[in-house]
């Protein structure tokens, strides 16, 4: 049997950047955090840590640790978008007084 090797499809990342030095573009961004690996950046603050980046973009909470180094993607990858799978929105769930659903767009597309 011949195995059959797949070129590493994994994007090319920035440096780590300090917490300091905020990113450009929101989105969700690698972190150096005790909490997740993982953060969305909203354009003010850092949302909470968490362990996927489609987990990470449905977090609203703030993270604990605003100063946490970070790193982004060098270019826009050709890959599906993590975050949403492709589909360029992200469901959060359900409202919890009015039931309605918090369906929005994708921050990372």
């Amino acid at each position: 049997m011949t195995s059959t090797t797949f070129a590493d499809q994994s994007p090319d990342l920035t440096d780590w950047l300090p917490g300091a030095v905020p990113p450009v573009h929101e989105g969700v961004y690698e972190r150096r955090v005790s909490d997740g690996t993982f953060s969305c950046w909203n354009g003010n603050q850092w949302n909470a840590d968490a362990d996927s980046p489609a987990e990470a973009a449905g977090s609203q909470a703030a993270s604990r640790d605003q100063n946490a180094s970070w790193r982004g993607l060098v270019a826009q990858s050709s890959l599906p978008c993590a975050t949403c799978k492709g589909h360029t929105v992200v469901d959060r769930g359900q409202h919890e007084e009015t039931d309605a659903d918090l369906i929005g767009e994708c921050p990372d597309c």
